[in-house]
C-alpha cells in the first residue's frame, strides 16, 4: 500500500478507485466576481471547480479571488415546466442545467420527435433584459453550423414569456465529465478519437469564424453509438467581435489560456488550449492547472510548467504527450496553427494506437462475410455472385526499417510455371493491387495483393482494398483453375 502524492490518503488494492484527483467541490466564500447568469447573493456555497464558467475581471477588487459558487438557477417554483407545453412542445423532463437556463428532453408535438428545448431563465431576462439577445445570437450563430460532432440547433421561439431554443436531443446524453467521474479515466486511444471528433467540431466552428470559448468535458456529450457531440455555445462569439472594447473575457478559469487573463481577446488558439486541458483530465481525471483561488490559477497557467501527464499515466504514448504540452503551450504561437492540424496530428495517434482486430472490423461492418484470426493475422471469407466464396488474408509485419505493413492478399491459384507469362501480362493490365508469387501453406501460390502503412491507413482504405482483392482474385481464379478452391 502507497500514499498519494497528493492527498496523502492511503491508495488501496482492489477495486476501490482512489479519486482525489476527480474535481473536488469545496468550500469558498462568494466574491465579487462575475459568473455568467449568476447571482450575487453572499454566503458560502459548494463550487465545482470543473464546471464554474466565469466572467473574470482583471481588477477585481478581491486581490485573491475565489471561484464563484454556481447557484440555484432561480427558476421560481412556477416556472418549472416539467409536463407543460411552450409553442409545439411538450417538456418531459430537465436534463442539465446551463449558465442560461435550463435544458429539457421534450418532444415536437407535430413531427412526434424528440428533441432538447433550452429554455432561457425568465428570472434572468427580468433583471438582464440586454441578455435576451445574446441568447438568440447563440441560436443564430450555431444554427447555420451543421457537423456531426455537433448538437444541431433546429428552431428557436418564445411563448408564455419563455424564449427557447430546440436542439437536437443526445441519445445517451452523458457529458465527459460525467462519464469521468463515473468511470475514471479514459485510455489513450479512446481519449484521442474523442477528442478528434471535438476538435473537428471546433474546426467547422472556427471555418464559420466562430469562437467556442467554454471548451470542457462538460460541454461535450457522449452519444449512445460512443460519439461525441460539442455542446453549449452559450459563450460564442465571431471572431470579428471579439476585439472590440466591452466584451468580456469569459470561460472557465481551469480551462482557460494564460493570455485570456491579460484581457487578450478570445480565440481559435486559445480554444485549442481548453482541448489541452480536456485532454488532460480525460487521461488522468486530473486538470493540471486547478487552485480555490482564481489568482493562483492565473498563475499556473502563466507561469507553471504543465505536469508530466505519463507521471501520473505511464501507459500515456509519448506521441500523445507531446500533443498535450503542445496544446497547453504558455504563447500561443507555440501552439497548434489550426484546428485541423491538430485533428491531423490526433487522427495519426489512433491509427498508430488501435489494434488491428478493431480496424479489420470496422473495415468490415455491416459486409456479408466471416471472419477468423486475432492479433495481426486475419482471415476474412466473402460471399460474392453465382454462389462463390474467396477467402482474403490481412496480415500486419515489420519492414526491414521498422515500419509496420499491413498486406492483404489473396490466392489466386498455385504458382504454376506454365502461368508466370499469363501473369505478367495480367500485372501490366491491373490497376488495382499486383499478382505476385507467396508461400501459403508451405506452397508457392499466386496471390493478389495490397499493402498499406499500418500505423497511417483508415478503415475505409482497407474496405475497399478487402472487397476489391476478393473480386479481382476470384476472377483472376477463375481464369488460372475454373473451380472455387481459395
Amino acid at each position: 500500500m502507497n500514499d498519494c502524492p497528493d492527498c496523502h490518503e492511503p491508495i488501496l488494492r482492489g477495486p476501490t478507485r482512489h479519486t482525489c484527483g476527480l474535481p473536488a467541490r469545496v468550500a469558498v466564500p462568494r466574491v465579487p466576481v462575475a459568473a455568467t447568469a449568476k447571482g450575487n447573493a453572499a454566503g458560502t456555497e459548494t463550487v465545482d471547480r470543473l464546471v464554474e464558467t466565469v466572467t473574470y475581471r482583471e481588477e477585481s477588487p478581491d486581490p485573491h479571488p475565489s471561484l464563484r459558487p454556481p447557484d440555484d438557477d432561480e427558476f421560481a417554483g412556477t416556472h418549472n415546466l416539467v409536463g407543460e407545453s411552450i409553442g409545439q412542445y411538450r417538456l418531459d423532463e430537465i436534463v442539465g442545467r446551463g449558465s442560461m437556463g435550463r435544458v429539457y428532453r421534450a418532444e415536437h408535438l407535430g413531427l412526434h420527435r424528440p428533441c432538447a428545448i433550452k429554455v432561457m431563465n425568465p428570472g434572468l431576462v427580468s433583471k438582464q433584459p440586454q441578455i435576451r439577445e445574446r441568447f438568440w445570437a447563440e441560436a443564430r450563430a450555431v444554427a447555420l453550423l451543421l457537423h456531426p460532432h455537433v448538437v444541431t440547433i433546429h428552431n428557436l421561439g418564445c411563448d408564455r414569456g419563455y424564449d427557447y431554443i430546440e436542439m437536437e436531443y443526445v441519445p445517451g446524453g452523458v457529458s465527459l465529465r460525467e462519464a469521468i467521474i463515473r468511470e475514471g479515466p479514459i485510455e489513450p486511444v479512446r481519449a484521442s478519437t474523442l477528442v478528434r471528433q471535438v476538435v473537428l467540431a471546433l474546426g467547422a466552428a472556427h471555418q464559420s469564424g466562430l469562437v467556442h470559448r467554454d471548451v470542457k468535458p462538460s460541454n461535450v456529450l457522449i452519444h449512445s453509438n460512443g460519439h461525441a457531440k460539442l455542446a453549449d455555445f452559450g459563450l460564442v462569439r465571431r471572431i470579428s467581435e471579439l476585439g472590440r472594447a466591452g466584451v468580456p473575457v469569459a470561460g472557465t478559469p481551469t480551462f482557460m489560456a494564460p493570455e485570456l487573463f491579460d484581457g487578450v481577446p478570445a480565440s481559435h488558439s486559445s480554444d485549442l488550449y481548453a482541448v489541452g486541458v480536456m485532454f488532460y483530465y480525460l487521461l488522468t481525471a486530473r486538470l493540471p492547472f486547478t487552485s480555490d483561488q482564481i489568482s493562483q490559477i492565473v498563475a499556473c497557467h502563466r507561469e507553471q510548467p504543465v505536469p508530466d501527464v505519463r507521471k501520473l499515466v505511464p501507459a500515456v504514448p509519448q506521441s500523445v504527450s507531446a500533443i498535450i504540452d503542445r496544446c497547453l503551450a504558455k504563447r500561443p504561437a507555440d501552439r497548434y496553427d489550426s484546428a485541423s492540424t491538430l485533428a491531423d496530428e490526433l487522427q495519426g495517434v489512433v491509427f498508430q494506437l488501435r489494434d488491428t482486430e478493431s480496424l479489420i472490423r470496422e473495415s468490415v461492418e455491416g459486409i456479408d462475410c466471416y471472419l477468423q484470426g486475432t492479433h495481426d493475422h486475419f482471415r476474412i471469407f466473402f460471399r460474392l455472385p453465382a454462389d462463390r466464396l474467396q477467402e482474403v488474408y490481412a496480415e500486419v509485419s515489420q519492414s526491414p526499417t521498422g515500419e509496420r505493413l499491413m498486406s492483404i492478399f489473396s490466392v489466386c491459384g498455385p504458382a504454376d510455371p506454365k502461368n508466370y507469362e499469363f501473369a505478367l501480362r495480367l500485372n501490366d493490365s491491373l490497376s488495382y493491387g499486383s499478382l505476385s508469387v507467396r508461400n501459403v501453406g508451405g506452397q508457392p501460390m499466386f496471390v493478389m495483393t495490397r499493402t498499406f502503412a499500418r500505423d497511417s491507413v483508415c478503415s475505409s482504405d482497407v474496405r475497399a482494398a478487402l472487397l476489391e482483392i476478393a473480386r479481382r482474385s476470384d476472377r483472376v481464379e477463375q481464369q488460372l483453375t475454373n473451380a472455387d478452391l481459395y
